[in-house]
């Protein structure tokens, strides 16, 4: 994606002064570059990409169309796959919140629902007895030590209730306990190759022999980012191909006497490292002043929309001017438009920039506007820029978006 000056300031010319910019084409080399790793390892391979990392329809529509799967985490993204033309089927329900009613739509509509809770699994139990002509599909999220953090998610694998309540489940013939699932949110090799060893001892112990029809080891996977933003991790960042080492080669090995039609489903949960690097946030500078002797830069922008990890370390970001020679300024922090003290999108910039230009803040497509509250303003337009065209595939919300759900009088 080339950008200049010119362009973006057509851009804020027909929509505004900050917008997100969407690459699709890089999502599309994402999702076949992850996927290949895997399946040259393991063939049986599937993507359930994570809606809640990124929901733009225009990405959950490439994901159907690949064949891959839609992960959910509530009824609200559900909908979203179905309206998109997901086959319930292709559908994996997670999260720890699911109601009765709920839950007994994702179930007889055909989907996978992964057990979260004694709660669900009762739930789950009722809509089977209710419904004995209907086969439901259901998975076990486990829960195990992966550090010193307690997830507090599934269930406790090390619990001997853990045992007995999938003996319960095994009793009855129309609910089918077709896989286990786990996630956390640990990136690093070590992480997962303590997860797929867990998966296996779980997997000699529930299922003695007998093979699921899939083992989702999750998401939570980095994505690809360069040294500047790597630096900030502290730790070594994998590429696609180090995680397909760790996790594919394992059950490749696991279930090495099975032919190729009988092995389990691999599934992954990636969203970050399909999406983060897919996207841009534009804002433009507004203001450039000397607070008590530090340089301050107000933008268009704010700290609300560069999302979760935009919050804790700077995003690369470039700057875009209509000067050739721009003043160089030291040690500037970039602040947002609202008015929070702690409002700023980048610490202790170095670099030419004035009064008119715009920065693009890299890395941005990963919980970003979906984390946007409708805090002062409203969210910006999505862009979606390949090829030397563009088009707007989420639109600027107005005041109307923002206030029709509420009672004036």
């Amino acid at each position: 994606m080339e950008l200049n000056w010119d362009f973006l300031n057509k851009l804020t010319e027909d929509f505004g002064d900050s917008y997100y910019l969407l690459d699709s084409n890089k999502f599309i080399k994402n999702y076949d570059e992850f996927l290949a790793e895997f399946q040259k390892i393991y063939p049986n391979t599937v993507i359930a990409y994570s809606y809640k990392t990124n929901y733009l329809p225009q990405l959950c529509s490439i994901v159907n169309e690949k064949g891959g799967y839609a992960e959910v985490v509530s009824k609200m993204e559900y909908d979203l796959a179905i309206k998109i033309g997901v086959s319930p089927s292709n559908i994996i329900v997670n999260g720890p919140l699911k109601t009765k009613e709920h839950l007994e739509h994702f179930l007889l509509n055909g989907s996978t629902v992964n057990v979260d809770s004694c709660r669900e699994l009762e739930l789950c139990k009722e809509i089977a007895k209710s419904n004995p002509d209907k086969i439901l599909s259901v998975g076990l999220r486990c829960n195990f030590e992966i550090n010193s953090t307690v997830s507090r998610f599934g269930f406790d694998v090390r619990d001997e209730e853990f045992i007995e309540k999938f003996k319960e489940l095994k009793k009855i013939d129309n609910l089918i306990i077709k896989g286990i699932h786990c996630h956390f949110p640990d990136r690093n090799l070590e992480s997962y190759s303590k997860r797929v060893d867990i998966l296996i001892s779980i997997l000699d112990l529930l299922f003695k022999g007998d093979i699921p029809e899939f083992v989702d080891i999750g998401g939570g996977y980095f994505g690809k980012i360069d040294d500047f933003l790597a630096k900030q991790f502290n730790c070594n960042v994998p590429s696609y191909s180090d995680y397909a080492d760790i996790i594919a080669s394992r059950f490749k090995e696991y279930f090495k006497n099975l032919p190729e039609n009988k092995k389990p489903k691999l599934i992954l949960e990636p969203g970050t490292a399909l999406v983060a690097d897919t996207m841009k946030f534009i804002a433009k500078v507004i203001e450039i002043k000397n607070i008590q002797g530090k340089n301050i830069a107000m933008t268009t922008g704010s700290k609300f929309n560069m999302g979760l990890f935009g919050l804790n370390i700077n995003l690369p970001i470039n700057v875009y001017s209509e000067f050739k020679n721009e003043e160089y300024i030291k040690d500037i922090d970039i602040s947002g438009y609202t008015c929070i003290e702690a409002d700023y999108l980048f610490k202790n910039y170095s670099g030419v920039l004035n009064i008119g230009d715009y920065i693009a803040f890299d890395n941005i497509g990963s919980y970003s506007f979906v984390f946007k509250p409708p805090f002062i303003c409203p969210n910006v337009p999505i862009i979606d820029y390949n090829d030397g065209n563009f088009k707007v595939v989420k639109r600027r919300e107005t005041f109307e978006d923002i206030f029709k759900t509420y009672m004036f009088k």
